[in-house]
């Protein structure tokens, strides 16, 4: 921010305001903060404000970045239109780009329909059509979309009940996404386009160096884990946001929350299973890892009793107790104490002890004092029977310099994560950060007293530690476990909106509580009748008869 006034006509465009700062700003701006809302660069001023003008390196302006390459692809399948195949569905993230169909129910496109879609998305970008916002007429839109046989996107608009909606035009095509995209074609830099299991892999640029896009990372796992839950989705009518609300809405959500839950305790059934196989055959440790908010201690708890089930008794650890002394922990760039580190372990002592109760040896386990910041030891012992295994939870899990030395042969990987399935409606999907943020958030301020405000200024630094030390070692995982549930962030609302509605206009993070309340939006609320206290959701929202 350059801190500098200058005088503009009414009606100006942020683009137009970003034009005059140009000489004093770096980078090229994805948006802008108008009195700490989001808004896209055509928007037109036409009173006093405050401007923050927003990058590809943040959140948000990678956000519109892809947004804009999302509206980009619409247009160029439906100008193609090879095979039958007219509209793209966006499913999820995976693999360092957005997974979507080229045609749902079709074959999955060939290598030259890939091809031939990515030249047409090229030549889109060098025309540097101009991206005009309309408002028209709700009815309008609605037959619109359903002459492109976008019912699903039909039926969310239909639900919010208002009389016009906004759109985004493009050479006589228009697309409803939502949030804000840029205003030209050719702001688009780079991006790749990829032929990917049955569908298509859409690349944004690489944070790492913008001028090039992501390379694809191989994440069979992670991809089995969505489509596992997404058939699922798919076989009960609800793979987006408008038939859920249907449901709701008709008092039948009952049966759905009773299905989730029932996919859940399977999952994790199977995975006992497994270990308990593997047990036999000399593993002795467990490690469950995953990001923050995925659900990684009802897991483990639920996880123990399915393990006692089948004659093994589960021993439970955390790698919290293993850190080292507060005035060893390294440091972060910013020079404050990284506990997201792996470094933050006193590595050879977890090491050692892992060593030696796999021996048989009777091991003092300790207890990390967040107080005093010491490890302090309480005459807790243990002594690894037969019968017996240890679940340790952290996130680090999955690294493999975590245990080094100890015998991969007897540890078991757990990956934990909010995989979340549902999408907006075909052309709008649900990031799975989101949905974390606001388990975060109405956990944090139920249970440790903390404002929205302060999950939602800690979110980005969680995320950066996430892909540095977690998100790169997901595939170690034997098994992955999908925690999000489909009727889940209908639930959230109900404590989310409150929280969110708290962070005043003047606050830092009131632009990021502006947009997760237009999301909350979409939904219909649902109470916790029919949530089992055993769900994975109490540990977020309370009502849980585990202890934690």
């Amino acid at each position: 921010m350059t801190k500098e006034k200058l005088t503009f006509e009414c009606g100006v465009t942020l683009i137009d305001v970003y034009e005059a700062f140009r000489p004093d700003l770096k980078s090229l701006p994805m948006n802008a903060k108008v009195n700490n809302i989001t808004r896209p660069l055509n928007r037109r001023l036409y009173r006093n404000c405050t401007v923050e003008f927003i990058d590809y390196t943040t959140d948000s302006g990678f956000r519109t970045y892809v947004r804009t390459l999302a509206l980009i692809l619409g247009k160029a399948a439906q100008e193609l239109a090879l095979n039958g195949r007219g509209n793209v569905v966006f499913e999820h993230a995976v693999s360092n780009g957005y997974y979507c169909v080229w045609g749902k129910g079709l074959p999955t496109p060939t290598h030259d329909e890939v091809k031939r879609l990515k030249e047409k998305m090229q030549a889109i970008i060098e025309n540097d059509h101009t991206i005009h916002t309309l408002r028209i007429p709700t009815e309008e839109a609605v037959e619109y979309l359903k002459t492109l046989g976008r019912d699903s996107s039909a039926a969310l608009l239909a639900q919010k009940g208002r009389c016009y909606v906004d759109s985004y035009e493009v050479d006589g095509y228009q697309d409803f996404i939502y949030g804000s995209v840029l205003p030209r074609t050719g702001m688009i830099w780079t991006f790749d386009l990829v032929p990917y299991e049955e569908g298509l892999l859409l690349l944004p640029p690489d944070p790492e160096d913008i001028s090039r896009p992501q390379k694809v990372i191989s994440q069979p796992k992670a991809f089995k884990a969505f489509h596992g839950h997404l058939s699922l989705l798919k076989s009960l009518g609800v793979e987006d946001i408008a038939p859920l609300n249907q449901r709701i809405r008709d008092g039948k959500y009952a049966e759905l929350i009773t299905i989730a839950e029932a996919m859940q305790e399977k999952q994790i059934a199977d995975i006992a299973e497994e270990i308990t196989r593997r047990h036999a055959d000399g593993v002795r440790i467990v490690l469950v890892a995953g990001p923050s908010s995925s659900g990684k201690t009802t897991f483990s708890k639920r996880l123990h009793t399915h393990l006692q089930i089948n004659l093994i008794k589960p021993y439970a650890l955390s790698l919290d107790d293993f850190f080292l002394d507060r005035e060893s922990t390294p440091r972060d760039e910013k020079g404050d104490y990284d506990f997201e580190s792996l470094y933050a372990l006193d590595l050879p002592y977890l090491r050692e002890t892992m060593t030696r109760i796999l021996s048989g040896q009777r091991v003092q386990i300790p207890t990390f004092d967040f107080i005093s910041g010491s490890r302090i030891f309480r005459g807790e012992e243990i002594e690894l029977k037969e019968e017996e295994i240890l679940i340790i939870e952290g996130i680090h899990g999955l690294n493999p310099d975590l245990l080094q030395g100890v015998p991969d042969s007897s540890i078991f990987r757990v990956y934990v994560s909010a995989l979340t399935t549902l999408s907006m409606d075909e052309h709008n999907w649900i990031s799975t950060s989101d949905n974390r943020l606001l388990r975060r958030m109405v956990r944090d301020s139920k249970f440790r007293g903390a404002p929205a405000t302060k999950s939602l200024k800690m979110w980005a630094d969680v995320r950066r530690g996430e892909r540095k030390w977690i998100f790169p070692y997901q595939e170690n995982a034997d098994m992955m476990f999908n925690s999000a549930m489909l009727y889940e962030i209908a639930a959230l609302k109900v404590q989310a909106e409150p929280l969110l509605l708290q962070v005043k206009e003047s606050d830092p993070c009131y632009s990021e509580a502006h947009r997760l309340l237009k999301f909350l939006q979409f939904f219909e609320p649902i109470t916790y009748n029919h949530m089992p206290p055993t769900s994975l959701l109490r540990e977020f929202l309370g009502g849980s008869s585990f202890t934690y």
